[in-house]
């Protein structure tokens, strides 16, 4: 049906590999957050970054703006069993004819390789698409013939453990469901919020008008994500404007939202 889908970020750099976990998160400067595309086949024989701004978070100075990512994300204990929940309604886009997208989702990481949950929010060929897509172990899964619609409620949960690995989209209001259960690895870092989203070349698609998601019941491992302490981004785009808002926590910690700025 889509004539171009996402490459999810999901290789870390030999930087980040080297360096280890540090105590506090960043984004990349933004002189070197541009991710050139590498040989590897991605999805429908698409090519992924070569690089994930998630895991260089992990070891890189401290910083607020990004240039894929908007939400928050915080350290785990290295190794830990973790699980992500979290929540949204799917927004109405307002497309124009140039494809624009960007992922919705909750995402466990390690230094090398990452699991998420989450939907892709986007405009193709001037119609706003949605749809849901797991990524287990840096193997993506796209369920483009099986779509989300403007007004649902969905659920996101990512549980990995050095065991087993378990990633799960709900559509509440229709009641399908997407879940794969795979591998698991040593989990470093948890994150929440809207990703980016690569064309079929690799190349970082801008963001549709999303208006304002609201991302709630955003638990990690029992306990609000606002008491981890997590670093919050905002996404900006190589000349440093503002796209994509991210706001504070609400009371009780476990609901946020982000906002568009600019495409």
């Amino acid at each position: 049906m889509l004539s171009r889908t996402r490459a999810m970020i999901i290789t870390c750099t030999a930087a980040v590999a080297a360096a280890g976990l540090a105590a506090s998160l960043a984004a990349p400067a933004l002189a070197t957050a541009r991710l050139a595309p590498s040989t590897a086949a991605g999805p429908h024989g698409q090519l992924r970054f070569t690089g994930n701004d998630h895991a260089a978070a992990l070891a890189t100075a401290a910083a607020t703006s990004n240039r894929t990512f908007a939400g928050y994300q915080t350290n785990v204990p290295a190794g830990s069993a973790t699980v992500l929940t979290s929540s949204f309604t799917v927004p109405a886009l307002s497309c124009t004819t140039t494809d624009r997208g960007i992922a919705a989702d909750a995402g466990v990481l390690a230094s090398k390789t990452a699991s998420v949950s989450g939907v892709f929010i986007g405009c193709v060929s001037g119609v706003a698409v949605y749809y849901p897509w797991l990524l287990v172990n840096g193997t993506e899964t796209d369920y483009s013939s099986n779509p989300v619609a403007a007004g649902d409620v969905i659920d996101l949960t990512t549980k990995v453990s050095t065991n087993r690995t378990r990633v799960q989209v709900t559509d509440v209001t229709t009641g399908v469901t997407q879940k794969i259960i795979g591998a698991g690895f040593s989990p470093r870092a948890a994150y929440a919020g809207d990703d980016g989203w690569g064309d079929s070349s690799g190349r970082l698609e801008h963001v549709p008008d999303f208006g304002k998601l609201t991302f709630k019941n955003c638990i990690l491992d029992g306990k609000a994500l606002a008491s981890w302490r997590p670093q919050a981004y905002q996404r900006v785009n190589s000349i440093g404007t503002l796209q994509i808002s991210t706001g504070n926590f609400w009371p009780g910690g476990t609901a946020f939202t982000t906002h568009f700025q600019h495409s």
